[in-house]
């Protein structure tokens, strides 16, 4: 369905033929222009420029800290970019059946005042970017790609629709944490995207499509004389017919270093994190959409001998009538297990919000969304433009504290 495509920017058949004329002629100009090549011989490449802007208006605090009132962060007006990118997306027909393939997607800051730079904006290729073979047989790619966390289309709640502070740190991969909190951070980092990845995807099968990955997260840059490899592997099935999806994905990273109780292990030998993610949705007849799925990380470190585990779930039920959707979402982070000190490490979030299609492309935002920490829990939402919890210099809440954020935006996609 066209609510649901992972990535905006490809030309419905419906955009006109002149707007995909011009997308080519812009594209041409513009390589020329840098480049010095010719415009008439790009005009003949398939490529397409492709974006999203997402920019809001909120008002965030995180009071309640364990510490007491003075470690609270007040109430403040923000203006947010949640993960606005552009990218370059291109087909070359090589002939029987035999495909050539590329992207180049950068994420960028439409709004850090205070110069933050985060680690998917600021440089050409900070987003998926590879180049690979497809034919009947699937594809391969190489390059830096989404991993574990961002395959598939239940790695966030609204696929790009809402800004991050509606979807938030708990459910994501790890690093949405406030310093000496405990949490995921106490446990491990999983996979969301990374450098030096090999991908293989296969056809569709009536549906069916699998997807194993390789990669070397930091292993390259191993020091001569270590045994020190640092290596993972991800593997994702799907199921994608008509009013149903599911989903399963299995990570595993080798030889990495692990963080406890706010330190990093002095080795990375032997460590090894595994990480599972099982989910579905559900369109009904009457326009509801309910979605559940259900994460688990775990983390061996080599050194002390210990593992640990957190265990999450979300739920959330979507109501579309034309072009409004109102949408609730609520999901429980447990507590790391394994681990001496790891009670009322846990937290719970929930999120109400309400989205209005001006068109196929513009949406208008409307959303509360809250996270209650556990006394010794620090989950945030997801960072903007590199900061700690928002835009320009916003600071994480304090342990304990629960963030809470209810403001107004809109999204683009080109």
């Amino acid at each position: 369905m066209a609510k649901f495509a992972r990535f905006a920017g490809a030309s419905d058949a419906d955009n006109g033929k002149e707007e995909f004329i011009m997308k080519k002629k812009y594209l041409a100009v513009a390589v020329a222009a840098a480049c010095g090549a010719p415009a008439l011989a790009l005009a003949q490449s398939n490529v397409t420029i492709y974006g999203r802007m997402n920019m809001g208006f909120d008002r965030y605090s995180a009071t309640g800290a364990t510490a007491g009132s003075a470690a609270d962060v007040e109430g403040r007006a923000r203006v947010i970019d949640s993960s606005s990118r552009i990218g370059f997306r291109g087909v070359e027909d090589l002939g029987n059946g035999l495909k050539a393939v590329f992207q180049i997607e950068s994420g960028f800051n439409a709004d850090a005042s205070a110069g933050a730079v985060g680690a998917s904006t600021g440089t050409l290729g900070t987003r998926p970017t590879f180049v690979g073979l497809q034919g009947n047989w699937g594809r391969v790619l190489l390059g830096r790609q989404d991993v574990w966390w961002g395959n598939g289309k239940m790695d966030v709640v609204y696929y790009g629709k809402v800004p991050n502070g509606f979807i938030n740190g708990l459910y994501g991969p790890g690093n949405s944490v406030a310093a000496g909190a405990t949490g995921d951070a106490r446990v491990a980092a999983t996979f969301a995207r990374a450098d030096n990845v090999v991908t293989y995807e296969t056809p569709n099968f009536n549906g069916f499509t699998g997807k194993i990955q390789y990669l070397i997260p930091t292993g390259e840059s191993t020091v001569a004389g270590s045994s020190v490899k640092n290596t993972g592997w991800n593997v994702t099935g799907t199921y994608d017919n008509g009013p149903l999806y599911l989903q399963v994905d299995f990570m595993r990273n080798d030889d990495t270093a692990l963080t406890w109780d706010g330190s990093t292990a002095l080795t990375a030998n032997g460590n090894k994190v595994e990480a599972w993610k099982l989910g579905g949705r559900y369109l009904f007849p009457t326009n509801t959409e309910v979605m559940l799925y259900w994460t688990q990380v775990k983390a061996d470190s080599a050194l002390i001998n210990q593992s640990r585990d957190r265990d999450t779930w979300v739920a959330t039920v979507s109501q579309f009538f034309g072009p409004h959707n109102i949408a609730l979402s609520y999901g429980r982070t447990g507590d790391v297990s394994g681990w001496t000190t790891g009670s009322e490490t846990g937290a719970t979030h929930t999120g109400l919000g309400y989205f209005y299609s001006l068109s196929k492309r513009t949406t208008l935002q409307a959303w509360w969304t809250k996270i209650k920490n556990d006394s010794n829990a620090g989950y945030q939402f997801i960072s903007f433009n590199g900061a700690g919890a928002g835009t320009n210099s916003t600071p994480f809440g304090a342990v304990g504290a629960d963030p809470t954020s209810y403001g107004v935006g809109i999204a683009h996609n080109f």
